[in-house]
C-alpha cells in the first residue's frame, strides 16, 4: 500500500470515529459510503472496461460490410444481420448437401452403365474381329467408356470433399452461434453487475434501468405482461451503447 492512500484511508477511519463519537448518523453513513465507494471504484471501472471489450468485440464481430448489405432496412441490428447471414449460410449448406447425396448415385449409374457397355463391346469385337471399320469404332467407345469410369471415380472423390466442406460449414456456423450467444450473456450479465456497483446518478439518467436488465437482453417474449413500471428491456446495440455511455464507459 503507498503511503498516500495509507494516509487517506486513515484520515477516513479517524473522520467515522468522529462521527460515531459526535452520533453524527448522516456523516458516519456519509463516510461509510466513501469508504466503500474508494474499495469498489477501481473493481467498477475494470468491469466497466472489459465490459465496452466485450460489446465492442461483439460489434466488430457483426458489422462487416457485407453484412450490412443483407437485409439492412428489415434488420437494423447487425447481431440480427450476423445471425441472419449465419442461417442463410447453414441453409445453402443444406442444400449443396442434399445435392451432393442425389449426386452420388448418378455417378454410380454411370459407372456401372460404362462397365457393362464396355463388356458388350468387347464381346461383339471379338465376333467380328474381322471387320475392321467396326473394331476401330469399338476401340474409340471402349477408350471413351474408361474415362467415363475413370473420371466417375474423381467425381465421387470431389462429391466426398465438398460433402465434408459443407459439414464444417455447417457446424462452424452452429459454432458462431454459441459463440454469439455467450458472448451476449457474458455482457449482459456485466451490465446488470456495472448497476449493481455504481446504480446511475439522477444528473446521468440510463437509457435503461437494472429492472430492465433483469429482464435480459433481446426483444420482449411475445405475451408477456411486465410491471408497470418496469422499464423497456434492452433490444439492440445501441441501448448497450446508451447504457455503457451514462455509466461513463
Amino acid at each position: 500500500m503507498e503511503e498516500s492512500e495509507k494516509l487517506t484511508r486513515l484520515a477516513q477511519a479517524r473522520a467515522l470515529v468522529a462521527a460515531l463519537e459526535a452520533n453524527d448518523e448522516a456523516e458516519y453513513l456519509a463516510g461509510l459510503n466513501a469508504l466503500a465507494a474508494s474499495q469498489t471504484q477501481p473493481m467498477f471501472e475494470e468491469v466497466g472496461r472489459m465490459t465496452r471489450e466485450v460489446h465492442e468485440a461483439l460489434m466488430t464481430f457483426a458489422t462487416d460490410d457485407r453484412l450490412n448489405l443483407l437485409a439492412e432496412d428489415e434488420m437494423p441490428d447487425a447481431r440480427d444481420r450476423l445471425r441472419y447471414v449465419i442461417t442463410l449460410t447453414e441453409q445453402a449448406a443444406n442444400r449443396t448437401l442434399a445435392l451432393v447425396e442425389e449426386a452420388f448415385p448418378v455417378a454410380d449409374r454411370l459407372m456401372d452403365r460404362a462397365e457393362r457397355l464396355q463388356i458388350e463391346l468387347a464381346q461383339i469385337q471379338q465376333r467380328h474381329a474381322d471387320n475392321t471399320p467396326l473394331v476401330d469404332v469399338i476401340t474409340g467407345l471402349t477408350e471413351y467408356l474408361e474415362s467415363v469410369q475413370q473420371n466417375g471415380g474423381v467425381l465421387k472423390t470431389e462429391l466426398t470433399d465438398i460433402m465434408m466442406a459443407q459439414e464444417f460449414q455447417d457446424l462452424s456456423g452452429q459454432l458462431l452461434l454459441r459463440v454469439i450467444a455467450l458472448l451476449e450473456t457474458l455482457e449482459g450479465k456485466m451490465l446488470g453487475l456495472l448497476q449493481k456497483i455504481h446504480p446511475v446518478s439522477a444528473e446521468k439518467p440510463a437509457a435503461h434501468t437494472e429492472a430492465a436488465l433483469s429482464q435480459g437482453l433481446g426483444p420482449m417474449v411475445p405475451g408477456a405482461k411486465p410491471h408497470a413500471s418496469a422499464a423497456e428491456p434492452i433490444k439492440n446495440q445501441d441501448d448497450v451503447d446508451d447504457l455503457l455511455a451514462s455509466l461513463g464507459f
